[in-house]
């Protein structure tokens, strides 16, 4: 491996997840939560979903069959927050949280770390555009996933048949009732994703998670061909669920930058584990 891919291998787990800091010096590294929400997608898919749920969401994806529609729901479940990775998420961090000594001394660790182990993060104060994390998703997943196709600026939807479902897909990963994120709102969102360097740094996100649950992410539009929004309604619903167990109580913390490679995938699929059962032992 070069010095720059090892680089780009550490910089992105220096993307933030959700955690409290003003409490501990507790990490939930972004790439963790991406690969527990893919581990819980799978977890739900074999321990929760019925027969015919299972049916109906490889119907809503067009998929060659079942096994590929719960491959392909695991890597978007995964990939989903994937906007976060960008400049105006990552200079936010800690900004929900209650203004405190502790939380501003964890946050300039934080950024010193960061900046160290490569994240292209901008320089303090400087004004950044702003677009919602999953708005981002919409406008960049689609190029990581198989539409290399020249002639059309990122972030606006291709023409290619072959294509549209990557569209659909990522679109789908951010329905909000019966609406679904139109194309505009993508394009724009694109504005803010900060340019080639966090391009790097969201397909080692996007690589990280394919190789977690064992696909190649180019592949994805010969593993699914969904047309019609309105058949991943449910897919959206499961999507937000995986998330959500994904993070868990994330104040505590599951995972640290400093984990190695080997480690994190299977701290990932414990705690999609444990928080499945929990969810059976609540319900």
């Amino acid at each position: 491996m070069s010095e720059s891919q090892e680089l780009n291998r550490c910089a992105y787990k220096w993307c933030w997840g959700v955690v409290d800091l003003s409490v501990r010096l507790g990490w939930n590294p972004l790439i963790a939560e991406m690969i527990t929400a893919a581990s819980v997608m799978t977890e739900l898919w074999e321990r929760v979903l019925s027969p015919r749920q299972r049916a109906d969401l490889a119907e809503g994806f067009a998929a060659e069959d079942e096994q590929s529609a719960r491959v392909a729901a695991a890597f978007l479940a995964g990939a989903s927050r994937l906007g976060e990775a960008s400049p105006s998420s990552m200079t936010s961090f800690g900004a929900e949280k209650q203004p405190s000594p502790a939380l501003d001394r964890a946050r300039a660790e934080w950024r010193e770390q960061a900046l160290r182990a490569g994240l292209p993060l901008p320089p303090a104060g400087a004004r950044l555009r702003h677009a919602d994390p999953e708005h981002i998703t919409a406008a960049v997943l689609p190029r990581l996933t198989g539409c290399d196709c020249a002639g059309y600026v990122d972030g606006e939807q291709c023409r290619d048949r072959d294509h549209q479902g990557l569209y659909l897909a990522a679109y789908a990963l951010n329905r909000h009732g019966a609406d679904v994120l139109h194309a505009d709102t993508a394009a724009k969102a694109y504005r803010a994703t900060g340019g080639p360097a966090w391009d790097t740094v969201r397909a080692a996100l996007v690589d990280a998670v394919a190789r977690h649950v064992d696909i190649d992410a180019r592949e994805l539009p010969r593993l699914i061909r969904p047309t019609d929004p309105t058949r991943l309604t449910a897919f959206g619903r499961l999507v937000s669920q995986s998330n959500s167990l994904a993070r868990g109580d994330a104040s505590l913390g599951f995972a640290s930058p400093h984990d190695t490679w080997e480690a994190l995938p299977d701290r990932a699929r414990l705690h999609a584990r444990e928080a499945v059962s929990r969810m059976h032992v609540a319900g």
